[in-house]
């Protein structure tokens, strides 16, 4: 199922096309085309996972048969910049080719895949290309001694004869060997020219009949830049203008759209066709954000701008485009958005009127996250009722992911035929294949080995300064990463953590970055710092600048890795990774750097390195570094000596609002292992286990103790609010872990504790009153963070 995306293909593509596809216990059936004249462009916006394939999937499956549809990817499309030949599989980056085939371009491989998708066999259609085809010939054309430029002409030719009359059995290799037999008696110095003469001349004369091959040249010389006296040199010269490349290439790839779109202009124009209300031609397109598909779309947005043609073309495009941070936006500013409403998605658009500016012909359809009513009734195929907190759990998880929440809801289902199923295991269920679904998650999020086995160590960082010197701590040699199973590219430890930066925004799982707060509180947890891939502080107001609900999207966490999702989902990998891999990148040993990192920045030890505030942080940023200290040594089970710290600054006095700005950062931590920690935080929590004999650890940095648990040497009243500091800070530890759900015992605690320590304070009554009143709601609102009086 969709969920909550059926509205495009129910009511959005019928309109569009005329064709409201069968399906159970109906048959196909003609509808009413809108906007005969300037059709839309199609953009289905939103984040990884929102449905944007899976929309386009289901598109192509009900319709395919029934109008002529072609489907393209476009990261298949052309060299992106670094990246090697086109049409080369995503990964590492590719160092540049030191000549780049001139022959071909993202725009160009996209218009081949859609006019070979196009041309299929359909019943009712048989769609010819005269225009497009001659000018794709044309600018194949290779220069003479390139045998890469020659091979791929042939590759080409071999995918477009099959389109072109008169050559049913003919193969590329056999077709260029002709044109390279004829090339003996050229001068050496000409290097396109002969060859695309001999190629527009072998092409009209084996595929193109007289009539025909005058109203082929008679279009392009109507738009040829200097045409000569041979009928073909229109097309010469569009080819050699197309090697020349930069502002030449353009203008061409414009040229060989309006091609596209005027040939299927022909078939559907006249008065049978509009009688008989033929469906219109559909084009899919997926990773339009992809350069190929940018351009694509800019040249067909200019088109339909310009108006040129005089019968509209037919193509309905739909273009699913990876937004984040409003992205799409920038792209397509004068966009108009559509709600996916039973009122029908395509009200509000009409044709812009030529003077504005052509992205104002996109019809933007974000993708929401999926709402919880959408969880509970994927959770509904269960065999036995679900946990119930376990809705509630998941789609806090995910955040609404359709993808993660599709795999998760898939195995719950399959577990939940055996047993019960705690929320706390989710991540842990098993596949089909026998692997954890959170392995598999972070796999098809990140599919990149190396880059992903990168992630996992530096999403425990809190800021690229921090990533940086983790990653230095741990050297990610190409030995360390042949351990996980791949190779990294060379370059030191910052450059790699650069790459990782740069992944993440390109990926749209970073968030734009925004400046910190003028008042110096602007990270998102009310403490001065930057935070994120990008050094910003991590906020974010809207997935895609806006989602089809017009509601908030996933809110930033404060880490390098700062989409919620993908962090928690890394950071439980790392986890479940610790005990086998290398020491250094153990999850102990991590943290252990991290917190000793970020007292260095505090200037509590050691000096700083000048950039962070290293030994002479102050104020907020002082607080910032201390909270991520102990946010750190909590994240390796030491509780005890956090308490103690915390403890130690609430009876000393100082700035309340502050304090609970770090202990609501310290309780975002991480829980440790499972094999090298026992989970008692609720049991602490609720005041159901006494800390009364703590192992001592001397590299904790904890005081002696009593028999009570609370710091040894100190009067009773200190050693109250110690037990009541760590019970608050076990309840607030376990209402952060995305896992968990909030319960009516554990918001109880807070308030309990918060109205315990109020009163103690020397002067923050006011402000741990009001978080007594106002944390316990936010946890069972699952809002984040915890509102602090006079701070936020």
């Amino acid at each position: 199922m969709l969920y909550g995306r059926e509205a495009v293909l129910e009511e959005l593509l019928p309109r569009l096309t005329g064709l409201e596809p069968g399906g159970p216990g109906r048959r196909a059936r003609l509808v009413r085309q809108e906007h005969p004249g300037r059709l839309p462009v199609v953009l289905l916006s939103g984040r990884h996972g929102t449905g944007k394939t899976a929309v386009l999937d289901a598109a192509q499956e009900r319709f395919t048969g029934g109008l002529p549809l072609a489907r393209v990817d476009c990261v298949d499309c052309g060299a992106p910049e670094g990246a090697g030949a086109p049409g080369t599989a995503p990964g590492p980056p590719a160092p540049v080719p030191l000549d780049p085939p001139s022959n071909t371009s993202g725009v160009i491989e996209v218009l081949e895949r859609l006019v070979t998708g196009l041309a299929r066999q359909t019943p009712g259609y048989r769609l010819r290309f005269p225009r497009l085809l001659a000018g794709l010939f044309a600018v194949s054309s290779w220069r003479r001694g390139q045998e890469g430029q020659r091979e791929l002409a042939a590759a080409r030719f071999e995918r477009l004869l099959p389109l072109a009359q008169g050559a049913p059995e003919e193969d590329g290799e056999g077709w260029t060997a002709r044109i390279s037999a004829q090339l003996a008696g050229a001068a050496a110095e000409q290097d396109v020219e002969p060859v695309a003469g001999l190629v527009v001349g072998e092409y009209f004369a084996r595929h193109l009949s007289g009539r025909e091959r005058e109203t082929v040249v008679s279009w392009y010389r109507a738009g040829a830049a200097a045409p000569g006296e041979h009928p073909g040199d229109p097309l010469v010269r569009m080819c050699l203008d197309f090697h020349q490349g930069g502002d030449l290439r353009a203008p061409v790839e414009s040229t060989l759209l309006a091609a596209l779109l005027d040939d299927l202009a022909e078939h559907w124009s006249g008065w049978w066709q509009r009688v008989n209300r033929r469906p219109r031609p559909l084009a899919l397109l997926d990773d339009a954000h992809a350069p190929a598909g940018r351009e694509f779309l800019a040249r067909l947005l200019d088109h339909r701008a310009r108006g040129g043609a005089r019968t509209p073309d037919p193509l309905v495009v739909v273009a699913g485009h990876l937004d984040g941070g409003g992205s799409a936006d920038a792209v397509y500013p004068h966009a108009v958005t559509a709600r996916l409403s039973g009122n029908g998605p395509t009200g509000g658009w009409r044709p812009p009127p030529p003077e504005r500016e052509p992205t104002g012909g996109v019809l933007k359809v974000p993708l929401a996250a999926l709402a919880p009513a959408d969880i509970q009734a994927m959770l509904r195929r269960t065999p036995r009722p679900v946990h119930p907190r376990l809705p509630t759990v998941l789609h806090r998880l995910t955040g609404g992911h359709p993808h993660g929440s599709a795999l998760l809801c898939e195995a719950v289902v399959a577990a939940s035929a055996v047993r019960d199923v705690d929320p706390g295991e989710l991540l842990d269920l098993e596949t089909e294949d026998g692997g954890p679904v959170g392995e598999l998650l972070v796999q098809r999020l990140v599919p990149e080995l190396p880059l992903r086995y990168h992630l996992m160590m530096l999403c425990l960082a809190r800021d690229r300064t921090a990533a940086e010197a983790l990653a230095a701590s741990v050297v990610l040699a190409p030995d360390a990463a042949t351990t996980a199973g791949g190779g990294g590219p060379g370059g030191s430890e910052r450059t790699r953590v650069a790459e990782a930066a740069r992944y993440l925004e390109r990926e749209r799982w970073a968030p734009r970055p925004a400046p910190d707060g003028p008042d110096g509180f602007g990270g998102p947890d009310g403490l001065g710092g930057s935070t994120g891939a990008g050094g910003h502080d991590g906020r974010e107001g809207r997935d895609g600048g806006e989602d089809a609900a017009g509601g908030p999207g996933p809110v930033a966490v404060p880490s390098f890795v700062s989409h919620p999702f993908l962090h928690a989902l890394l950071v439980h990998e790392a986890r479940r990774g610790s005990p086998q891999v290398e020491p250094g990148r153990r999850w102990d040993d991590m943290h252990a750097f991290l917190a000793a990192h970020h007292a260095a920045r505090a200037g509590t030890a050691g000096d700083g390195d000048g950039r962070d505030g290293g030994g002479g942080a102050t104020g907020a940023a002082a607080d910032a570094e201390e909270a991520e200290e102990l946010r750190h040594t909590l994240a390796r089970g030491r509780a005890a000596a956090v308490v103690t710290r915390l403890t130690s600054r609430f009876t000393g006095g100082g700035d309340a609002a502050r304090w609970l700005a770090v202990l609501r950062r310290v309780a975002t931590a991480p829980h440790p292992p499972h094999d090298a920690w026992r989970d008692e935080r609720a049991r602490i929590a609720r005041g159901l286990r006494e800390r009364t004999d703590p192992r001592p650890d001397p590299d904790d940095g904890r005081d002696g103790r009593d028999d009570q648990g609370a710091p040894g040497g100190r009067d009773g009243r200190d050693a109250d609010v110690w037990r009541s500091v760590d019970r608050l800070l076990h309840a607030l530890w376990l209402l952060d872990d995305p896992l968990r759900a909030p319960t009516e015992e554990l918001c109880a605690a807070l308030r309990k504790e918060l109205d315990f320590l109020a009163p103690r304070h020397p002067e923050g009554f006011t402000v741990l009153d009001a978080a007594a009143g106002s944390w316990p709601a936010a946890a069972w609102a699952q809002s984040r963070p915890y509102p602090v009086y006079g701070l936020d």
